[in-house]
């Protein structure tokens, strides 16, 4: 795997389920993240329910976000991500459609990049409240796009997230 430059790097991961038994899945999937070499799970957000998007009829999600501190280059940490979702059944076949779980590198420090693998800081953050609420319990002050995470937070109208009271970790 590629090593990030410079050492350790501090990045944020979105978590997101709606299949099977959501809140546990992304407790699991969080240990098992913390688990791989080059990744350390530094805090985690509460988790919250959320509306889906996408295709009518789904479950809620379970959404939550993770501080980490990774050695990985963005790309190899996005390939481990990918990785851990396919542990945990992740099927690709129906865009924002129901999922056993879903893995999001939405920032990491220094990188900004939009290529065919990768868009860093994550392409939509900044519009979903499910991402940007668990995101700013843990920085609000982290810029994405140019504006901190509060202040993206507090131009959206609900979308319809609300705590379930447990914590990622």
């Amino acid at each position: 795997m590629q090593s990030a430059p410079g050492g350790v790097i501090p990045a944020y991961v979105a978590f997101g389920a709606n299949l099977g038994e959501p809140v546990a899945a992304l407790r699991s999937a969080a240990a098992a993240l913390g688990g791989r070499p080059g990744i350390a799970l530094v805090a985690g957000s509460p988790i919250y329910r959320t509306r889906p998007i996408g295709p009518p009829g789904q479950p809620d999600y379970a959404n939550a976000v993770a501080r980490v501190a990774t050695t990985l280059a963005a790309v190899a940490l996005l390939d481990v991500l990918h990785a851990v979702e396919a542990e945990f059944g992740r099927v690709r076949d129906v865009r924002w459609g129901p999922r056993t779980l879903d893995l999001d590198l939405i920032w990491y420090e220094g990188e900004e990049r939009s290529d065919e693998r990768l868009t860093l800081p994550h392409a939509r953050a900044h519009e979903r409240e499910f991402v940007l609420r668990p995101l700013a319990d843990l920085d609000p002050g982290l810029v994405l796009r140019g504006r901190p995470v509060g202040d993206w937070l507090a131009g959206l109208e609900p979308q319809g997230v609300e705590p379930t009271g447990t914590a990622l970790m």
